[in-house]
C-alpha cells in the first residue's frame, strides 16, 4: 500500500524472461501486486514470472504477429489495485522515483497520467530513430485530433482503477499505445496529465520494434482512427 492506495504494476511481455529479475529488483516493497502478461513468448517468461512471485497470465492473441495491445488489455482487466501502472518488460522504465510519481497522481486526483521521454532527460537512453518517429507522430496527432502529446508512444502510464472501462481500448497491436493516450485526453470527464521521465537502456535481449514499419503503422492508424474509430464490442 502507498498512502492507503493499493498499487498494481503490470508488465506486457514477449520473451522477456531475462529481464524480469532485474525489474523485480527495482520494484519498491509497497507495491502490492505485480502482473506479467506473456504474449506468445517462446522462452520461459510465464514460468519465470511465477517463480519470482508475480501473478502471470498468457494472452496469445495477435494482430499480424503483434499482441502488445492485447497484453495491456489483459493486464488492466486483471489488475486489482486502486492505481494501476504499466511498465515495459525490457527494464527501460525507471522506478527509482515511483513515490514521487504516485504523489503527483494522488495529490492532483488524476485519472490517467502517462510518462513522456521527450524532450529527453540528460541521462536518457532514447535513440535518434525513436526521437524522430515520436516527434512526427506527436505532430500528426496534434494536426488530426487537436491534442498535444509530448510522447505518444510511451509505454508507461498510471490509471485510476475506476476509469478502466472509460478508456475504450480496442487495438491489439502497438497502436494501443497512442489509442490509450488519445482516448484519455479526449475524454472530458477524465483528469489527464503527463510526467517527464528518462529512458533507461534495455537490460537484456533485443527490441521487438521495427522502427520504420511500426512508425508507418502508427501513422496509418492515426488517420483511420480519426475518421472511423473501432468501437468496443
Amino acid at each position: 500500500m502507498y498512502r492507503n492506495k493499493k498499487i498494481t504494476i503490470y508488465i506486457p511481455c514477449r520473451n522477456e524472461s531475462k529481464n524480469l529479475e532485474a525489474i523485480k529488483s527495482f520494484i519498491p516493497n509497497y507495491v502490492d501486486e505485480v502482473i506479467v502478461v506473456s504474449n506468445r513468448s517462446t522462452d520461459d517468461t510465464y514460468e519465470k514470472a511465477l517463480s519470482l512471485g508475480f501473478k502471470a497470465y498468457k494472452d496469445d492473441r495477435e494482430v499480424k504477429g503483434i499482441g502488445y495491445g492485447y497484453a495491456h488489455m489483459t493486464g488492466i482487466a486483471n489488475a486489482t489495485g486502486d492505481i494501476i501502472l504499466s511498465i515495459d518488460g525490457d527494464a527501460e522504465h525507471p522506478l527509482d522515483n515511483l513515490s514521487e510519481m504516485l504523489d503527483k497522481f494522488i495529490d492532483n486526483k488524476y485519472d490517467f497520467m502517462y510518462c513522456h521521454r521527450l524532450p529527453p532527460a540528460k541521462d536518457s537512453k532514447i535513440n535518434i530513430m525513436q526521437k524522430i518517429g515520436v516527434y512526427i507522430l506527436n505532430f500528426t496527432a496534434f494536426a488530426l485530433y487537436g491534442i498535444y502529446l509530448k510522447d505518444i508512444l510511451s509505454g508507461m502510464w498510471f490509471i485510476n482503477k475506476d476509469i478502466k472501462d472509460s478508456l475504450e481500448l480496442t487495438e491489439g497491436d502497438w497502436n494501443l499505445s497512442p489509442q490509450i493516450k488519445i482516448n484519455a485526453a479526449k475524454n472530458k470527464k477524465l483528469k489527464f496529465a503527463e510526467y517527464s521521465i528518462r529512458q533507461n537502456r534495455r537490460s537484456k535481449g533485443s527490441s521487438k520494434q521495427q522502427y520504420l514499419k511500426t512508425g508507418l503503422s502508427h501513422l496509418r492508424w492515426l488517420v483511420s482512427n480519426r475518421f472511423s474509430p473501432l468501437k468496443v464490442q
